[in-house]
């Protein structure tokens, strides 16, 4: 009998300490499973912000794209204009030459009638 005591006592030490390692893992489940919600709560946050920098980083590509656009047109303008500003230089100097030419005839006509 005093066996059969000693052995119920055992056993319940026994179940004591498995209901006490059942409650323990428990408790690290429920924070895991915590942890785990946390987690997947910032992966969602994560990826929203990664598809936001995604579209902000295609919307500066357009814009750097339209931005070359716009540079290249600028540089044909500059370019017009610098061949514009060229030729009418030229004309100027065939006008300032017609107009010398013009003077020295002038001035030579001018001696002539005197």
């Amino acid at each position: 009998m005093e066996r059969v005591k000693n052995m119920v006592i055992v056993l319940m030490e026994q179940r004591d300490l498995a209901k006490k390692r059942c409650d323990d893992l428990n408790l690290e489940l429920k924070i895991i499973t915590e942890k785990l919600a946390t987690t997947q709560k910032d992966k969602q946050t994560l990826s929203a912000k990664i598809k936001l920098l995604e579209s902000e980083m295609e919307a500066a590509r357009d814009e750097n794209e339209k931005m070359k656009t716009e540079n290249c047109d600028l540089e044909y303008d500059v370019e017009k204009m610098e061949r514009e500003r060229v030729s009418q230089q030229n004309e100027l100097s065939y006008v300032e030459r017609e107009v010398n030419q013009r003077e020295q005839k002038f001035t030579k006509l001018e001696k002539e009638l005197q």
